[in-house]
């Protein structure tokens, strides 16, 4: 394997190890709340991340989708955003957030900055040891530009909650296999 490779796996490695299990559990748990939506808001390479999760989710049985997306419904009192940001200070996950909590959801935020604008604003959070795009001196000392560890852990985060929650279901991949798309 060349080194690049085998640096990032060490990166993915080292950090997701530092994952706090409590707030992960806390995590799967609030996807599982009968009848919530749940929105995922996330800019750039993050929003690829977090697409990957509403895919998984939905054949988990989520009622799961991103925002922007053609087929968002409206966000209810007591539905569930999960916003995905590195740095916790993006512009327009910002005002996401705002809105939410307006109409009475809840926010999950998922990033490295435990101190940022979305973590204050938010009701809980999943902190994982990134970097930001900002490569502040305090933040992991990742050698891939920008946030692009944060991304990975991100993509990866989803299929670590998929499996949580299929055990939580008792469900098996024929399960899953039964709510997968049929038609491609």
């Amino acid at each position: 394997m060349n080194s690049s490779a085998q640096l990032i796996l060490d990166e993915l490695t080292a950090t997701l190890a530092l994952i706090d299990e409590r707030q992960l559990d806390f995590l799967c748990g609030e996807l599982l709340v009968p009848s919530r939506r749940v929105f995922v808001m996330g800019v750039g390479r993050v929003l690829i991340s977090l697409k990957a999760w509403v895919k998984r989710m939905r054949h988990l049985g989520i009622d799961i989708n991103y925002v922007g997306d053609e087929t968002e419904l409206p966000m209810r009192e007591d539905d569930l955003l999960i916003v995905g940001s590195s740095s916790g200070e993006s512009a327009l996950p910002v005002a996401i957030v705002q809105i939410a909590k307006r109409l009475g959801g809840e926010v999950f935020y998922v990033g490295c900055t435990p101190e940022s604008t979305i973590a204050k604003l938010s009701d809980a959070q999943l902190i994982v040891s990134g970097r930001t795009k900002y490569a502040h001196p305090d933040e992991y000392p990742s050698k891939q530009p920008m946030s692009t560890l944060f991304e990975q852990q991100l993509y990866l985060l989803g299929d670590v909650i998929a499996l949580e929650v299929m055990k939580y279901r008792g469900w098996s991949e024929d399960d899953v296999r039964g709510q997968h798309a049929n038609l491609e």
